[in-house]
């Protein structure tokens, strides 16, 4: 249930889809969006993930930019409240298309929830590229 929870929330959101417009609404405030901090490039961005799909696109806060993922490898952890054990979760895709000029960023360890049930985190790599794409 955890796993399906997270990867529902995360990949269904990592980093909202394509056809919609950037400079629309802000995902943020969508229903079940889940803000990440994330490092492209040596630089930190917090982007919104929102969606169910495997591969569904993040919006980088503050900035027109849509980053499109075609590969993760995500560790997820779910500490219960009182000490219990962790449970580990570790998730891995990749499109089979094969795609030139992507960009991999780093997802440090973060918290992505935290409630009496006890604590969610996320730490790993996603590999993918930002729109508009300079050719």
């Amino acid at each position: 249930m955890f796993r399906r929870f997270v990867c529902v929330t995360l990949l269904s959101a990592f980093l909202v889809a394509m056809s919609v417009p950037a400079a629309g609404a802000d995902p943020s405030g969508a229903k079940n969006a889940t803000t990440i901090q994330v490092t492209c490039n040596g630089q930190t961005v917090m982007v919104v993930v929102n969606g169910n799909g495997t591969y569904s696109p993040a919006h980088v806060i503050g900035s027109t930019k849509v980053f499109v993922p075609t590969a993760f490898n995500l560790t997820f952890t779910f500490t219960p409240a009182g000490g219990g054990t962790p449970q580990v979760d570790t998730e891995t895709a990749h499109k089979a298309a094969p795609l030139q000029n992507l960009t991999t960023c780093t997802i440090p360890l973060q918290t992505l929830f935290s409630g009496p049930q006890g604590t969610a985190t996320l730490q790993g790599t996603v590999a993918g590229f930002f729109t508009p794409r300079k050719h």
